[in-house]
């Protein structure tokens, strides 16, 4: 007897092949049987005729690596359809720190200092002993960041042969204990501060567990090539697989290079780098107010920029604000989600918005609201146009990922509002790729499922296959689409129906159940 029948569906089985209609059986948790008609008994039968079946979103790019901790529902993911994340991206992660230090990290920890670990395996073991549970499943990367922060501070100068042999050591450890691969935020202190000797040493350790490199890179704007190069050279000397994450053309003066920039990662390929890429279907990134400072400025760390700000280079600064918000429109795009109550005044409102308020202009009104707030201040950036967006979403290998968390959708139980992809990155591209035509159902399904899969080399789900996890989410093909705005994020999507993890509800008729069915998948 089965454990549950999906009767009469589509099944969009993420390979990427036609659609077909047939029932498929659950067993054990895993996929039991597809079939025209499957006649034999089961515990439970869902009817899901004009639904398609399609294998659970898998989020290549998420930053729920904690959000659990807060709250295990996680709503923005599960109601999307998401039952797995790679998260502990952008080079941040909780660990590993040396045993030295990690007192003092706690120390200055916040609400998350009991589960700041040494290694990951501390962290599981720590989030065990809690009793914690979350709502989709986790993989998880070390952050080059913390790597660097744990053994160096946030000094800007290059490493020791010493201290790099001890970020090596960390990490091998945390790949040892089932980690995926390293995440790099080169665009963030202290990771701005390393180089290519230093990228090439953490990823001979990657290569030698098969893991995987994901990277925001150091420029995501007219410097790509060059960022793409460093990339491109860690593989050549290491092997190392290397990831680049949020792809995009940012920045008005990189504007209609998509076509280039894509390009540029084909003839790579091509020259047999192992490089892959995954995009998320808005025009606007997210980040913290000194991401629009200088890269300069920001070499180590959020103090010293704000150290620099308030001295003899705050002109250089200025100069810098000056050139890059220099109309209206520019200040516009720029819109200040929270400063955690920090400096009220600034809180929902664009830079031109705030600048006439100020009476100052929009270089100094950044300047200002950095300094009012200690650099802890959350922007959303409006630094892509449309054409280069779809160019890049109509990239058959380029993977679906949100740069997101999971977050509650209760607007009372958030700073601010998010942006939107935390809540409609997925069923926004479906519905984007039905309404502009860039792919069919079945290739959009397989960018958001077994591409991604692939990528990780994650073999046991991805795809519905007899003997895979059943891992499963069923959506309205005709209807799905995202609700999310950037006025009023907190709305769910409409048209995902069901969501199953491993063959238990998560999400049923269109409401999530009370199970936290989310594991730590472990590379092994």
């Amino acid at each position: 007897m089965y454990d549950l029948i999906l009767r009469g569906g589509t099944i969009v089985d993420g390979t990427g092949r036609p659609a077909y209609q047939a029932d498929l059986a659950i067993k054990d948790g895993k996929i039991a049987a597809i079939a025209p008609e499957i006649k034999e008994p089961s515990t439970e039968v869902i009817d899901v005729t004009g639904l398609a079946v399609a294998p659970g979103f898998i989020d290549i790019h998420s930053h729920s690596d904690t959000s659990f901790l807060y709250d295990d529902r996680c709503e923005s993911k599960i109601y999307q359809g998401v039952t797995t994340e790679l998260a502990g991206q952008c080079g941040s992660t909780i660990y590993p720190f040396p045993e030295e230090r990690i007192e003092a990290v706690r120390r200055s920890g916040g609400p998350l200092r009991e589960f700041m670990s040494s290694s990951f395996q501390e962290f599981l073991d720590t989030v065990k002993a809690h009793d914690k549970k979350m709502s989709t499943n986790l993989i998880s990367l070390i952050g080059h960041g913390t790597l660097r922060r744990g053994v160096m501070g946030y000094e800007d100068r290059k490493a020791t042969p010493a201290e790099l042999e001890q970020m090596q050591r960390l990490l091998e450890r945390d790949l040892q204990a089932g980690a995926w691969g390293l995440s790099l935020g080169l665009g963030y202190t202290p990771g701005v501060s390393s180089d290519q000797e230093e990228l090439n040493a953490l990823g001979e350790v990657v290569a030698k567990y098969d893991g995987i490199i994901t990277s925001h890179m150091r420029n995501q704007g007219t410097e790509t090539p060059t960022s793409l190069e460093e990339m491109y050279e860690i593989n050549r000397k290491t092997g190392a697989h290397v990831h680049i994450a949020h792809f995009k053309a940012s920045g008005k003066k990189a504007w209609g290079r998509a076509p280039e920039f894509v390009q540029n990662v084909a003839d790579a390929r091509a020259a047999g780098i192992n490089v892959t890429v995954d995009i998320y279907p808005y025009t606007a990134a997210s980040s913290g107010i000194t991401n629009s400072f200088p890269k300069w400025s920001i070499q180590g760390g959020k103090d010293m920029a704000l150290a620099r700000l308030r001295g003899e280079e705050r002109q250089q600064i200025l100069d810098f604000l000056h050139e890059n918000f220099a109309t209206q429109a520019d200040g516009e795009g720029l819109y200040i989600v929270s400063t955690g109550g920090r400096y009220p005044i600034a809180d929902g409102k664009n830079i031109w918005e705030l600048s006439q308020e100020l009476g100052l202009s929009m270089a100094e009104t950044i300047a200002k609201v950095a300094l009012e707030t200690d650099a802890q201040t959350t922007c959303i950036s409006f630094a892509m146009c449309d054409e280069d967006v779809d160019y890049m979403l109509a990239q058959p290998n380029f993977a679906i990922g949100s740069d997101g968390r999971g977050l509650s959708l209760d607007p009372k139980e958030n700073r601010g509002k998010p942006h939107p992809r935390n809540f409609g990155t997925f069923p926004r591209f479906l519905r984007l790729a039905r309404e502009k035509g860039f792919c069919t159902l079945e290739q959009a399904v397989y960018r958001m499922t077994k591409l991604t899969a692939d990528i990780l080399k994650l073999t046991d789900r991805g795809a519905l296959l007899p003997g895979l996890v059943a891992d499963i989410t069923v959506f309205d093909p005709e209807n799905v689409t995202d609700k999310a705005t950037y006025d009023n994020p907190f709305q769910k999507p409409v048209g995902i129906e069901h969501v199953f993890i491993a063959g238990r509800p998560a999400l049923l008729h269109g409401q999530q159940t009370e199970l936290r069915l989310g594991q730590f998948i472990l590379k092994r």
